[in-house]
């Protein structure tokens, strides 16, 4: 289901080793992505780029827009958790 007041998604996401999400846009949205297990490297387009281990918390304002992608670069499976909220206007 999306949009449940400000909280728009809350995903589950298990990634097995060199797969993942490539490059997508996002806008209007606060995103925060909370590693589970395993490790997860963002990249976007504004130059950031980083590995996040285990219990690692990253948050992303997609604001106007911004490609970004999320990629399982080791060699054991990634679970992490993202919430996506919709900001105020």
């Amino acid at each position: 289901r999306m949009n449940f007041g400000p909280l728009r998604v809350l995903n589950d996401d298990l990634v097995q080793p060199r797969e993942g999400f490539g490059a997508h846009p996002h806008r209007d949205a606060e995103i925060f992505s909370y590693v589970v297990d395993g490790e997860l490297t963002h990249q976007d387009s504004m130059g950031n780029k980083e590995a996040l281990g285990r219990g690692s918390v990253q948050y992303m304002s997609a604001g106007k827009g911004v490609v970004h992608s999320e990629m399982n670069e080791g060699n054991v499976r990634c679970r992490f958790l993202q919430v996506w909220f919709t900001p105020d206007k």
